[in-house]
């Protein structure tokens, strides 16, 4: 939540491919090699933080199926140095994308290709700086393909044995997928770090992780390491960081009753990561805005990221879809099994409110004009996250829990390994369950329209869905007809999603009937209730003044930023008390509370005046590229909003507009946008443009040229 100050005045004026066909085609559900199978790679890379450089090697093996002329490997804009078959030196053909292999190939044993090369990846593999100044570097394969720092395959249908050999600084952590087998010193400053695969995977799995780390390592029930990195200034952090995470391990083992298919399991929180987590082979690698401490586990923790990767080892690593319109037997698994993780730790009713609020979310979705079904190759991540779990809940109701467990057991033993259709994994259920599952395919699988009925009979038979859905019906009565019931879901003991309800239906009420039920709220101590009154009351009654400032001392970041701001616009005389009172609070990993603090305390002349270009100084700073790109999204907010942004943030801006991370690159871009409409910043960006870098001096360049 942002608080967007148009109320402030004064202070500013202090100055301030798929592989081609030689690799795998998939026909009749199963793979065939009509040219060529690769078993494994062999990869050595130096990687040079200085240049975002890699220089590497990668030998493969690799077995001749059919006569061929011709074979294939992706490679993104590489120098390639020299390429070997079976030792001698081969003629190539490349085109920046891919490397054609040249010679008479026939059916026989195994061969040997080596490729050496240069490469400046722009995507897939990513060198930044950690919040220490310390080197950082973390790859990211899936959507964005290894092959721009490794020659690979961009098709997720080859699937090869992968050892990993890593060249850095010997002061850094060198993490990757697989078990460490060696770690040599090569000289003063170089390290050796050797990791060895035991099965095969798509090349979009091969992960690395390098930077200052500490980790910690715990065994599941079945004997698996669990090795849990973190920075070394989080070092208290940690156990609200990974809080149930061999819990949900060994759950997820026994739920899915399929052994976990690798030899370790490695979590590494990195910073400007691209999305919230990334399933790699026995190794994810999560945005470190998850890393939390004890407060801020109650609002942004990380027991579902965590649990969605973790079951992602099995659905989308050990069985990887084959084309993109079977998304959902990746997405839908991991997002219905981590829903079944989470049920074990937050319970029941978290669990079935879940359930009901992505069915209400698809129902809207399923309104738009670009709807699709589960099975278009385009359909939106809410379809393949959501509406996937959803048609996995419908089919353990459809044949039962236990021919459900069946069917997920036999489809992982079937296809371990490989890669899978939908069609393979219905012709399961149907074999185990004896039932013609061609009906549940077309509701679930096939409509474009979400069974919003059917999903409500589901939901139904919970008791607690029963109340609430009953609570909500009341949405529409005035406050008079409705009273004693809303006073009842606020009873001991309470229930977080009724008593939430309750409050989202006094919003903007200030009866004393609504006063009254506003107090007992109050009176509940639950956490989220308390939040949704943070949240909802804007305009605070005198007679709710108290109770209101008790939320500055709840265990939520989440509802201290709100209700800060609402309690410093509705009570200018109280205004220097309540900034005192939270002085100390930073907040989630944003710093959302203490940004927030900043603008208040520079918007309030009689707090600290003399401390004001201190604090405008540290709100400025925080557009930093040292800082994570959430921190400084809120950051530029602000300054846009006050038109106080200073030389260097202006700065910040432009190499936040070249951003590798798309979402946040787009925000920059609109922001600057809007100030190039005001001729006053279109002449300090021309002043300041000779100064940057070249990459944001042309892109700036572009933007000023009419």
């Amino acid at each position: 939540m942002r608080f967007i100050l148009f109320l402030i005045i004064g202070f500013v004026s202090f100055g301030i491919n798929a592989q081609q066909a030689d690799t795998g085609l998939l026909i009749n559900n199963k793979k065939e090699y009509p040219s060529v199978d690769f078993l494994t790679g062999n990869i050595n890379v130096f990687l040079d933080a200085n240049y975002k450089k890699v220089e590497g090697r990668v030998t493969y093996t690799f077995k001749v199926m059919q006569p061929t002329k011709s074979i294939f490997i992706d490679a993104q804009k590489m120098q390639i140095m020299n390429v070997l078959l079976d030792g001698k030196k081969v003629a190539i053909t490349y085109d920046n994308k891919k490397i054609e292999i040249t010679s008479d190939f026939k059916p026989g044993s195994e061969q040997t290709l080596e490729i050496q090369y240069i490469a400046v990846p722009q995507k897939a593999l990513y060198f930044l700086k950690d919040y220490q100044g310390n080197d950082q570097v973390w790859t990211q394969g899936q959507g964005k393909y290894t092959s721009n720092w490794l020659p690979s395959f961009d098709d997720m249908n080859e699937k090869v044995i992968f050892d990993l050999t890593i060249n850095y600084d010997i002061d850094y952590e060198v993490i990757a997928n697989g078990k460490l087998v060696n770690k040599q010193v090569i000289n003063d400053s170089i390290q050796q770090w050797e990791y060895d695969m035991k099965q095969p995977m798509s090349s979009y799995l091969l992960a690395l992780a390098i930077g200052k780390y500490e980790k910690v390592v715990e065994t599941s029930e079945s004997g698996i390491p669990l090795e849990m990195y973190y920075y070394l200034e989080d070092k208290d952090k940690f156990e609200s960081t990974y809080k149930h995470s061999k819990k949900m391990f060994d759950f997820l083992e026994k739920e899915i009753g399929y052994a976990f298919p690798w030899q370790n399991y490695k979590q590494i929180p990195v910073k400007d990561f691209l999305y919230a987590g990334m399933e790699n082979t026995g190794t994810t690698i999560f945005s470190d805005a998850f890393v939390v401490d004890n407060i801020g586990f109650n609002d942004r923790n990380y027991i579902n990221v965590n649990a969605h990767e973790l079951a992602h080892q099995w659905f989308g690593d050990l069985v990887t879809e084959s084309e993109g319109k079977h998304h959902w037997l990746q997405e839908g698994f991991a997002t219905y099994f981590a829903l079944l993780a989470e049920r074990e730790i937050f319970g029941e009713e978290y669990f079935q409110y879940k359930l009901y609020e992505s069915a209400e979310q698809l129902t809207e979705q399923a309104k738009a004009d670009d709807a699709t079904a589960l099975l278009n190759p385009k359909a939106s991540s809410l379809t393949f996250y959501q509406r996937g779990a959803w048609a996995l809940h419908a089919l353990k109701n459809t044949i039962g829990d236990a021919h459900f467990k069946v069917t997920i057991h036999n489809y992982l033993e079937k296809y371990k390994f490989g890669n899978v259709t939908t069609s393979d994994f219905i012709n399961i259920a149907e074999e185990i369950s004896g039932e013609d599952l061609s009906d549940y395919q077309k509701i679930w699988l096939e409509a474009i329209a979400f069974p919003s009925q059917e999903a409500l009979d589901i939901l139904t038979t919970s008791t607690f869905i029963k109340k609430y859905l009953s609570l909500a019906a009341e949405r529409t009565q005035p406050i008079a007809g409705k009273w004693g019931t809303l006073a009842t879901a606020l009873d001991f003991p309470i229930n977080e999603y009724l008593g939430q309800e309750v409050i989202y239906q006094l919003e903007g009420d200030t009866s004393q009937e609504a006063m009254a039920l506003y107090t007992k709220a109050f009176e509940t101590n639950n956490i989220f209730v308390r939040q949704a009154i943070a949240n909802t009351m804007s305009t605070i009654p005198s007679g709710l003044k108290k109770q209101y400032e008790s939320l500055l001392d709840d265990q939520s970041y989440a509802t201290i930023e709100p209700a800060l701001y609402h309690l410093w616009a509705n009570f200018p005389s109280e205004r220097s008390r309540y900034l005192e009172q939270t002085k100390d609070v930073i907040g989630f990993h944003d710093k959302n509370v203490r940004i927030l603090w900043l603008v208040l305390a520079l918007s309030t002349k009689e707090y600290q005046s003399e401390k004001h270009q201190e604090f405008y100084k540290e709100l400025s700073g925080y557009s930093s590229s040292i800082h994570h790109f959430s921190t400084r999204e809120n950051a530029f907010t602000y300054l846009e909003s006050l038109q106080a942004f200073s030389d260097q943030s202006l700065v910040d801006l432009v190499d936040g507009a070249v951003h590798y991370n798309w979402r946040f690159r787009n925000f920059c871009r609109k922001i600057l946008d809007n100030l190039l409409k005001n001729p006053k910043f279109q002449k300090k960006y021309v002043d300041l443009k000779n100064n940057l870098p070249k990459r944001q001096q042309d892109f700036l360049e572009k933007k000023l040229t009419p």
